[in-house]
């Protein structure tokens, strides 16, 4: 019952009786204690114990209704503490929460540490949460969001999930970015950084590529110089290509030296490639399999035959077996009796 009403109900009620004493017995009545004397009437005696009940049971409901009514404030507030928690957590960053209420802190406080993930649609939940699950659906959709339009771009850490799956995203539907995360490496991981520069490798020239020859890697390196044909050499000279193996010397190996060799094929002449991997296999010992290779492809088997006196006995085994054979069968190309990709494996 309500306290205003409860009163007013009291109150008629206590007019009522006393009305009703009053006119049956209208008389004074006189209490004598202490030396002190009060004298009213009987019908204000008998109201007066329902007026001291009225009062004490307006001041316990005040009591207990304004402890509820606290109490309640702390609900409230917990409520919206936990949505809070539930986003943060929803959105993959969860954080610190101040529960009031005993049971929610030995439960919800989990939320601090966990991340929340919601397989199927959910109704009746706030909008808050509901534009939450909006923003992870669309990341894992594979659409890019504008987290500065949500005010989360400065809140959420670098490392999040969703923040590397949301530029993966960009990456795929805006090419120009992945040139934003090569001048910006420090700012993002090794798997971002990677895969924009694939994708930058897959769409740019060597003039533009050479800007950053200090950050490419041997993967991305070899998707670009895939990409050159007898129409376009995407700008490719020995400057630059010699700016590419310099950079990735310690990272190239036999294989790689022997496949840069072998696409060269297509964009030099015979002569041109053989004095260009004359001059490597001098600086690099590992691109020396690459120019044996070109002498034997290119049919110079008298000057493989002095390369491989120039070197120990013990030396390309493999190879000089080849020239021993070719002595004898000329008709026999190195690609019919070595396969590219074991070159290498023994020599």
């Amino acid at each position: 019952m309500r306290l205003g009403l409860y009163l007013i109900a009291s109150i008629i009620l206590m007019a009522i009786v006393g009305i009703f004493v009053y006119t049956v017995n209208p008389n004074n009545y006189t209490i004598s204690e202490f030396s002190l004397s009060l004298t009213m009437p009987i019908a204000v005696w008998i109201v007066l114990p329902m007026l001291a009940l009225m009062i004490a049971s307006a001041t316990h409901m005040m009591f207990y209704g304004t402890k509820n009514f606290f109490k309640f404030k702390k609900w409230e507030k917990d409520t919206s503490t936990l949505d809070d928690a539930l986003y943060w957590s929803l959105l993959n960053e969860p954080k610190a929460h101040k529960f009031n209420l005993p049971l929610l802190k030995q439960t919800v406080s989990l939320l601090s540490v966990s991340c929340v993930k919601v397989d199927g649609a959910v109704d009746d939940i706030s909008d808050k949460l509901r534009g939450a699950l909006t923003l992870v659906t669309e990341i894992n959709r594979g659409e890019y969001v504008d987290f500065k339009a949500h005010k989360l771009d400065k809140v959420l850490s670098s490392d999040n999930p969703l923040v590397l799956k949301n530029l993966m995203n960009r990456l795929n539907k805006e090419s120009t970015f992945a040139e934003e995360v090569i001048q910006s490496k420090e700012k993002y991981g090794t798997e971002l950084f990677e895969k924009a520069l694939n994708i930058f490798s897959l769409e740019t020239d060597f003039v533009k590529a050479k800007k950053y020859v200090n950050v490419y890697n041997k993967e991305s390196f070899f998707v670009l110089i895939s990409r050159i044909d007898k129409e376009n050499n995407l700008g490719l000279t020995k400057e630059i290509l010699d700016q590419f193996l310099v950079a990735l010397e310690t990272k190239l190996s036999c294989v790689d030296y022997l496949k840069v060799a072998t696409l060269m094929m297509h964009e030099l002449s015979p002569d041109e490639n053989l004095k260009l991997w004359r001059e490597y296999e001098g600086k690099y010992p590992d691109a020396q399999v690459a120019y044996l290779y070109l002498l034997f492809d290119y049919e110079m088997i008298d000057q493989a035959g002095e390369y491989l006196k120039e070197h120990g006995e013990n030396d390309y085994k493999r190879f000089r077996a080849l020239f021993d054979l070719k002595q004898e069968h000329k008709k026999y190309k190195i690609t019919d009796l070595m396969n590219i990709r074991h070159i290498c494996d023994a020599l």
